[in-house]
């Protein structure tokens, strides 16, 4: 048997599972509809974009929602939701009607991330970055399962074998709905940091600059997991080898969201940020120009390094503002992951004009942008530490 709290910890886990297991698998749909609906590089980009932009604008709202609402019935009832919405993707008939279903499923994902992330935080202890890693970990896990599930599904049933998702989801809600109603609640702010004194103006700066480095870092992981099966057909291999080589990507991530998390525990989080950034660069570069098992490794590698850097940018949030840990995880998770869906259709506008190599090499600058943020915010940090009333080390 678990402890209470790490049950409650997995099953913030498992809604994340179900929420990714049901929006991750459009890379996969997306060369389909290339075909049957005549979409071009753009036009998947303006898709990826929509998604970006229902998950990520509304987060934040209900982050605000989830500090003062019931989130374990909120975040169950958006499994379902996501879950009834984009099991229908397969069944749209124009480029309309799939723009509309994307964006209205995203709905699902956003009103998820806010309470699931800060449940999990909240029942860490003083282990946050290992407790939201396993939440992480869920996502990531569901991230990779999608799209198996639904190249199974699509190859068997053709394009409507998206509902499968519909009662996958509905039965996890069901789950989630009873046993979350039956766990504890916990004390939600994270007290490592300078208590109240942390929510004044000092600190501002400090989550703006989280904020702006999640950007780039969505930036990066959002057009990878938009083209990166896309780009595996253009080099002449089949959508079942870019399906696996997605499935791999998605999976390492998992790895090293729960590596990520519990090492910030030990090294501290800016410091394991600032290091994942500085790698990820060169080896998206190196993973464009890679061809046989070299370019698997190596984009096996960014997966780990992208996954890591997912649980750390949470807490570091949580525990920039911990009287509003719900507004801190909406914000950073939701505008930060604005740039999911930009940077995606960005990434298909050099593709569409040059080619989708130079577009995924381009990737370099946000990443390179992203250090630099990083260590802005330790600067900017410790300045506000030294200010407060009671400091403690970054």
């Amino acid at each position: 048997m678990f402890p209470r709290h790490l049950r409650f910890v997995f099953l913030a886990s498992l809604g994340h599972l179900a929420i990714e297991l049901c929006s991750q698998f459009l890379p996969v749909v997306y060369p389909i509809l290339v075909d049957t609906l005549g979409l071009t590089y753009t036009q998947v980009g303006a898709l990826a974009l929509v998604g970006s932009l229902g998950t990520s604008v509304a987060q934040p709202v209900f982050g605000y929602l989830s500090d003062r609402w019931d989130r374990r019935r909120m975040a169950a009832l958006s499994v379902a939701w996501i879950g009834l919405i984009m099991g229908l993707v397969g069944w749209t008939n124009s480029y309309v009607l799939l723009m509309l279903t994307i964006g209205l499923g995203a709905l699902g994902s956003a009103a998820y991330h806010p309470p699931g992330a800060t449940m999990a935080s909240s029942h860490g202890g003083e282990r946050r970055g290992a407790s939201v890693s396993i939440f992480s970990v869920g996502g990531s896990v569901g991230s990779a399962l999608s799209p198996l599930l639904i190249t199974a599904a699509v190859t068997r049933f053709g394009t409507r074998g998206t509902v499968v998702l519909t009662p996958v989801a509905l039965l996890l809600s069901l789950l989630l709905f009873w046993r979350l109603g039956r766990a504890a609640p916990a004390t939600d702010a994270p007290q490592s940091e300078t208590g109240a004194a942390a929510t004044n103006g000092r600190f501002v700066l400090s989550l703006v600059l989280i904020v702006l480095c999640v950007m780039c870092l969505s930036w990066l992981q959002g057009s990878l997991r938009t083209y990166l099966p896309i780009w595996v057909q253009s080099q002449g291999q089949s959508l079942s080898v870019g399906s696996r080589m997605l499935t791999v990507y998605l999976a390492v991530m998992g790895v090293g969201s729960l590596i990520g998390g519990a090492l910030s525990d030990r090294i501290g989080r800016w410091q394991l940020l600032g290091l994942c950034l500085g790698l990820l660069g060169p080896m998206v570069w190196l993973f464009v120009g890679a061809t046989g098992w070299l370019q698997w490794v190596l984009i096996a590698v960014v997966g780990a390094l992208l996954g890591a850097t997912f649980p750390v940018s949470i807490v570091m949030a949580q525990e920039t503002w911990p009287s509003g840990v719900g507004i801190a995880s909406g914000l950073a998770m939701g505008l930060g992951w604005l740039p999911a869906g930009i940077g995606a259709s960005f990434t298909g506008f050099v593709a569409d004009r040059l080619s989708l190599a130079v577009g995924l090499r381009a990737l370099v600058v946000p990443a390179v942008v992203g250090v630099g943020l990083v260590l802005a915010y330790a600067a900017s940090r410790r300045r506000a530490l030294d200010k407060s009333i009671e400091p403690v080390p970054v």
